[in-house]
């Protein structure tokens, strides 16, 4: 049923596929060494709770990486009856996802930091002179948390500039968590220094720290995820400004000469963009499914991202209740 499709199916740029495939690729890279900083934590796991918390913020890791390219194969699938807006959206629910998660873990990491300050529970791991100090256990529990620090600095430029490029909002929220992942390594470390020297208190403050800021990140994600599926006006995700494309959009439609007023309305599909416009035409216009077939595509040229856009005239009479938004 090819009135089903889309205007433009997978009609992405050369330049962009390339891009798409180069995320994919780094996707995978960052699996893999997400999955090695699991491994080395689980086998330097002691008796700290900031290292457990670490660890499991490194499980939780690799949920974005999975969903983004589980939803690259389900947005590719073509529309049908059940589904005839297609499956583009598949981007977001992982994005919804992963942001849920992340932030069950920071609840989760906050009450045990409580918990444990207020019961006074104290590590398993043994402090400093307890054994010969260059057998201190926490040396490799350290030694495991600098690489956990380390490895995000291998993809984590390269992932942001490809989320910018191909507006893809999961991917560009793992890639700039990079702040989260240095302070929770960070505070992971002071803890098993506390425990070191004999402070015990350190480690569930660390625990903390560390359950704070990934439940701040987790919440801010989950806000975003909500506003694109409840067809928040499309954002830049450099700047959250509004994107200008809709105020382009709205530019080209008044200065035709053919055209009274018009009301535009974007929303995101994952990492494309569909949308309407209400025109209101000229009392005397001719030929106007000409014109506005010829609208249309002038329109979806401004910008790659337009999977589809539709015109809609408007009787003038009409025009002013149409065009007005209360709040907008």
């Amino acid at each position: 049923m090819t009135h089903l499709k889309p205007r433009n199916p997978d009609a992405l740029p050369e330049d962009k596929r390339l891009a798409l495939r180069d995320a994919q690729r780094l996707e995978w890279l960052t699996l893999g060494l997400r999955m090695s900083v699991a491994g080395a934590l689980y086998l330097a796991l002691g008796g700290t709770q900031a290292l457990t918390a670490v660890w499991l913020k490194s499980l939780w890791a690799l949920l974005p990486p999975v969903a983004f390219l589980v939803a690259c194969r389900v947005e590719q699938r073509a529309p049908r009856p059940r589904f005839p807006y297609g499956f583009y959206r598949a981007g977001t629910i992982a994005f919804l996802a992963g942001a849920l998660a992340l932030g069950a873990m920071g609840v989760f990491l906050c009450y045990t930091g409580l918990h444990g300050l207020v019961t006074a529970r104290t590590s398993a791991l043994a402090t400093l002179w307890a054994s010969p100090f260059a057998q201190w256990h926490g040396w490799l529990v350290i030694a495991a948390l600098a690489y956990s620090i380390a490895v995000p600095m291998i993809t984590g430029g390269a992932r942001q500039r490809l989320a910018i490029a191909l507006h893809d909002k999961g991917l560009y929220a793992d890639a700039t968590m990079g702040r989260a992942n240095w302070l929770a390594g960070t505070a992971a470390i002071v803890g098993v220094l506390g425990i070191g020297l004999g402070l015990w208190w350190v480690d569930w403050v660390a625990t903390l720290v560390i359950g704070a800021d990934i439940l701040r990140y987790g919440a801010r994600h989950t806000r975003t995820a909500v506003c694109d599926l409840i067809d928040e006006v499309p954002r830049r995700l450099d700047t959250g400004a509004v994107d200008p494309l809709g105020a382009r959009i709205h530019s080209h439609l008044v200065a035709l000469d053919w055209v009274a007023d018009a009301r535009v309305r974007l929303r995101e599909e994952g990492r494309r963009l569909t949308g309407m416009a209400f025109v209101c035409p000229q009392a005397d216009t001719a030929a106007l499914l000409d014109r506005l077939a010829q609208t249309r595509e002038e329109i979806e040229r401004l910008d790659w991202r337009l999977l589809d856009f539709e015109l809609v005239p408007v009787d003038a009479r009409r025009c002013a209740a149409q065009m007005h938004i209360p709040g907008a």
